[in-house]
């Protein structure tokens, strides 16, 4: 009986799924179904169950009777077989115990492997009482065969029998809702629901006979599906959400939990249609949350307009086998705890089976199975990885896989879905039923928009029957990290020296030397060690004999070991063609060993980069003075340039760290930021946009669409101006900003080639518009564009200066000013101020107003420059007058100068006395005698010109300054959309975000540095959110918090590791 039992429960395990139960042993007939063994105390067999009552009224149980020899009396048996409790891992034994209370323990274990055991606490004596051992964290485990169990575990001196009985396993499963009969009930808020519903197409995947049909609302972006469960969800145990799909469209689900534990989401790509498939929804990381009481999804989330129709059923939850698994974002899939995969293609052939062959080389437990389809047709079957969106290979892009093939072949892996062709590369299959490690490096397709990697097994060759391929470890890794240049480990690896061995001036190097001071930085044994010349600039010289290579590593990194002063390190790439590049980097621990970073990204286009120069303390003389330094590496960048720039609001993209709008809405597809190729006197910038322009029918008006927060305010700043280098003269544009309101567009054509040319796009005729968008036409009207265009520096320049310049309320009508010949001020470091009006009646109830200070000893001439210069030249606009106000404490005079003429015209100052003392009064300056063509572009003023210092400071105010017609009256300015900022924590981080301050927030967007949308979060009115950002690729992102109208109210950055 006991081998027909075991047989039997073996064929259970064969066909999993299709029964509710599996029962390990229930001693029915008087036998046991396992033979037992009693270690450390008696297992006494099958026996008359000594009280059939309650749970259980069985004629015959088990019993076992501890030793009070030993604190850990137990019973086990070793199965023939490994065991597979991937889906039936919820144990129940019912026990009838003689004490309480007291302990009780299910485990299974196994050679080679894990173990997964339960301690459950025995809480009733003498009554039978069943008790459930979760062993889901087990449900990937691939070698137990031993089961084992104890009564009072873990105590002395316990001589009493326990009686056990019923050991079963149950399907780790609860469905709440499978539309057959009671179960959730969802309700479609914006679109149609129908629930239940016939079940439109079975598969193997789901044959019910009904489910529910939602059709999405085409006038919601976020259509919106609500199951509210009147209590929390308990995910303490039952945690993974698993959801059948049939689409008719492909595209994405967003499914949330939420309540007034927050709100949590997570987004699936749905890339199969017309066909039942499931999606699993992983919400471990919640399972203490006791305050998540609804479900929420949204079927294409984020588009307005798409109305297409949706099953869905069997929404069920299960324990999830990967508590506290750490997300891995190189993974694309593992089969285990790191699935990130959708499947497309011959899906159907496709599905995660037990090892076949656990090596060394992969001993995982779970893998992929892939039945290549047989028969005529079949050559190019084959498994893809569906994206979606365009994959980001920027930092990832070395694609891996782990194959174990049954036959000698052709590995086919490809990379396809974009707007450029495909790029695919083979591979001789040679090693056979062995794990193999296949790698394409894919870095060539940086920023060309591929949707999707596919893999064919056998490619050309129709497949047989029995062609089964395992396939594992599914990686998108960065590529492997470059060995170090330098680390005195063997020896020294480059040439160092002195700077042209001048040791003098440039100091002694030497090593290999002992690490003086070892830390968790740089253990290392041996290190470098400088000694600084005489000069200021003492500089270390390291010579290579190959060239390094800077187009995938562009970061150097040095351990450097300071003195205790500190200071600065300057690192030097030397070429013979294009000079010295150099970088700078602060030590922050002195004394102590650092790594110091150093970008030189900008110049990875540079290929004789020869030797590297190293300066410590650059500009300090320090003879004699000792540095240490270890672990020349190159690495990818993980300097952050724009930590700390603030914005300037009236740039809208330098392509480098003011990159002032929502999102690239339109050709973002085309557009990347590169390295500037052409870098000019006209611009030095080191990056720009590269924009490859479509050409062919249907792009006439393919361009850049630039989304603001907002409309932007043209009153003072209604120019566009930017840069374009283009491969063709006469080329034209076509300049449009659009939104709400009425169209603006303004044609113009550049005409020469090769270039950085300048527009500069009068919108002044625009001025209130509530149009929040701007569009760039490239070849506008006609498909036969084509060609790279670079752009840069494009931003909302004022025109001509002109009417009320300085009101010091605003920045745009608040200069900078810089004092000169100001005697001991001007040498203390003394800085131009605006400050509240000291005296706001009369003419000038200002709030701010500009104060200058006249020194004790400064020269008759002192005064202030604009500095900068002005943004756009003086526009005299036919009226040459200045008007001031100004407020001193003396008879004097108050002088303007205008300078800097961008045609030669000459310099014209002008004083003019004051006549009011301790009050504003306004002054006119007649400035007729200037050219009309002067095109001046910088402001000088004066307070006393011509009249020596009186030995004491002399404090005077001016406000209100005017150019032309015009006054101060009103202000108007340029100013991003007043948002607040949102909490974002950890800050980097590589899993979760959590986003705190969000008052009135309803939708959250994520934006990478491209200015592309790469993720969106509903959040239903929380004020805190947890986005899981663990599959975007390391870099900087922006995150924007919009209200249920669609206006920007928050923003936050955060760095992605």
């Amino acid at each position: 009986m006991k081998n027909l039992f075991i047989t039997a429960l073996f064929l259970v395990f064969g066909i999993m799924g299709v029964n509710a139960q599996v029962t390990y042993e229930d001693f029915q007939g008087g036998m046991s179904d396992l033979s037992w063994i009693g270690l450390n105390g008696t297992y006494n067999g099958a026996v008359h169950n000594p009280d059939q009552s309650g749970v259980n009224i069985s004629d015959w149980v088990g019993s076992y009777t501890n030793s009070p020899n030993f604190d850990f009396c137990f019973a086990l048996y070793t199965f023939p077989t490994t065991l597979d409790i991937s889906e039936f891992n919820q144990f129940k034994m019912k026990i009838w115990s003689p004490t309480a209370p007291c302990k009780a323990l299910l485990k299974l274990e196994g050679p080679g492997g894990p173990a997964v055991e339960k301690i459950i606490d025995i809480t009733i004596a003498n009554q039978w009482v069943e008790y459930t051992f979760d062993l889901s964290a087990g449900a990937g485990f691939t070698n137990l065969k031993t089961i084992l169990v104890s009564f009072n575990s873990f105590v002395l001196g316990d001589d009493k029998t326990y009686y056990f009985d019923d050991i079963i396993a149950e399907k780790a499963e609860n469905c709440l809702a499978d539309f057959e009969g009671p179960g959730l009930t969802f309700q479609g808020l914006d679109g149609i629901l129908q629930a239940p519903g016939d079940n439109p197409v079975p598969n193997f995947v789901n044959n019910s006979a009904h489910c529910a049909q939602y059709v999405k609302s085409p006038t919601h972006a976020y259509s919106l599906i609500l199951a509210d469960n009147g209590a929390p969800f308990d995910l303490s145990v039952y945690n993974r959400f698993n959801i059948d799909i049939f689409a008719t469209a492909p595209t994405q689900i967003l499914f949330k939990l939420e309540g007034s534990g927050g709100g949590f989401e997570q987004i699936k790509n749905i890339a199969v249609t017309g066909a039942w498939q499931t999606y699993t929804f992983d919400f471990s990381a919640q399972a203490a949350n006791t305050g998540l009481s609804k479900i929420v999804m949204f079927f294409d989330p984020g588009v307005e307009t798409s109305g297409d129709t949706y099953f869905f059923d069997n929404v069920c939850v299960v324990p999830s086998p990967c508590k506290n698994v750490a997300p891995d974002p190189d993974i694309i899939d593992d089969f285990e705890c790191n699935r990130n995969a959708t499947y497309n293609g011959d899906w159907s052939f496709f599905s995660v089976v037990a090892n076949p062959a656990p090596t060394g080389d992969n001993n995982s437990s779970k893998v992929g199975r892939f039945e290549d389809p047989s028969g005529q047709g079949t050559e190019w079957s084959n498994l893809q990885l569906d994206y979606q969106n365009p994959i980001d290979l920027t930092v990832r892009n070395q694609f891996s896989c782990q194959v174990w093939a049954p036959k000698a072949g052709n590995l086919l892996i490809k990379l396809e879905g974009g707007p450029n062709p495909p790029m695919e590369v083979g591979t001789q299959v040679t090693e056979l039923n062995k794990w193999v490690t296949y790698t394409v490096d894919f870095s060539s397709q940086i920023g060309k928009g591929h949707k999707k990697f596919v893999l064919f097994f056998n490619a050309g060759v129709n497949g047989e029957p029995g062609d089964v391929y395992h396939i594992d470890n599914i990686k998108l890794s960065a590529p492997p990290a470059a060995p170090p240049l330098e680390d005195f480990q063997d020896g020294i690896h480059l040439g160092w020296q002195a700077l042209d061995q001048n040791e003098p001036i440039h100091g002694v190097f030497q090593g290999p030397v002992n690490n003086p001071n070892p830390n968790g930085v740089n253990n290392s044994t041996q290190v470098g060690c400088y000694t600084k010349g005489s000069s200021a600039f003492s500089t270390l010289q390291g010579i290579s004999l190959t060239n390094f290579d800077l187009s995938v590593y562009g970061q150097f990194n040095l351990d450097v070991l300071s003195p205790a002063g500190g200071g600065t390190v300057t690192l030097i790439l030397n070429s013979a063609t294009q000079g010295n590049k150099e970088a700078e980097a602060e030590i922050t621990t002195p004394g102590q060993w650092e790594t110091l970073s150093f970008d030189f990204s900008a110049f990875s286009g540079i290929t004789d980069f020869g030797e590297v120069r190293v300066i410590f303390n650059a500009g300090t003389a320090s003879t004699g003075q000792i540095w240490y330094f270890d672990n020349l590496i190159q690495t990818e960048v993980t300097i952050d340039p724009c930590d700390g720039v603030v914005a300037i609001p009236n740039i809208i993209d330098d392509y480098e760290c003011q990159r002032n709008y929502t999102q690239i809405f339109y050709g973002a597809s085309d557009l990347a930021v590169v390295n500037n190729p052409h870098l000019t006197p006209e611009n030095g910038s080191l990056k720009v946009g590269e924009y490859k322009d479509p050409s062919g029918p249907g792009t006439e008006y393919a361009g850049i669409g630039i989304e603001f927060p907002a409309a932007p305010d043209l009153n003072v700043y209604n120019h566009l101006s930017l840069q374009v280098w283009s491969p063709k003269s006469n080329v034209p544009f076509l300049f449009k900003l659009e939104g709400s309101g009425p169209a603006v567009e303004v044609f113009d054509t550049l005409t020469e080639a090769n270039k950085w040319h300048k527009f500069d796009i009068d919108f002044s005729g625009a001025i209130g518009t509530t149009n929040n968008k701007l569009v760039i036409f490239t070849n506008v009207a006609t498909a036969d564009g084509g060609g790279t265009y670079f752009f840069d520096n494009i931003r909302w320049a004022r025109a001509g200066y002109n009417g009320c310049i300085i009101d010091n309320e605003a920045a745009p009508t608040t200069l900078t000013f810089k004092y000169f010949a100001n005697g001991y001020l001007e040498a203390a470091g003394y800085q131009f101020e605006v400050i509240d009006n000291p005296n706001p009646q009369g003419i000038n109830t200002s709030n701010k107003v500009a104060k200058f200070v006249k020194a004790k000893d400064a020269a008759p001439f002192a005064g202030i420059y604009s500095n900068p210069d002005l943004e756009s030249p003086i526009d005299w606009k036919g009226v040459k007058t200045v008007k001031a106000k100004v407020h001193m404490d003396h008879i004097g005079n108050f002088a303007v100068k205008v300078e800097g003429s961008a045609t030669g015209a000459p310099a014209l100052e002008i004083p003019v006395a004051n006549t009011q003392i301790n009050q504003w009064e306004e002054l006119t300056f007649n400035f007729a005698a200037v050219p009309d063509n002067a095109e001046y572009r910088r402001l000088t003023l004066f307070f006393d010109l011509g009249i020596d210092a009186t030995g004491v400071d002399v404090t005077s105010y001016f406000d209100d300054i005017v150019i032309g017609d015009g006054s101060c009256t009103s202000v108007s300015t340029f100013s991003p959309a007043n948002v607040a900022t949102m909490r974002v924590s950890p800050n980097p981080t590589s899993e979760w975000l959590m986003v705190e301050n969000m008052d009135a927030v309803g939708r959250l967007e994520v934006f990478d540095m491209y200015g592309r949308r790469v993720s969106v979060a509903n959040t239903s009115g929380d004020s805190v959110t947890d986005l899981n950002v663990s599959q975007f690729p390391a870099g900087m992102y922006l995150l924007n918090g919009y209200d249920r109208n669609g206006v920007l109210i928050s923003k936050a950055k955060f760095v992605k590791k």
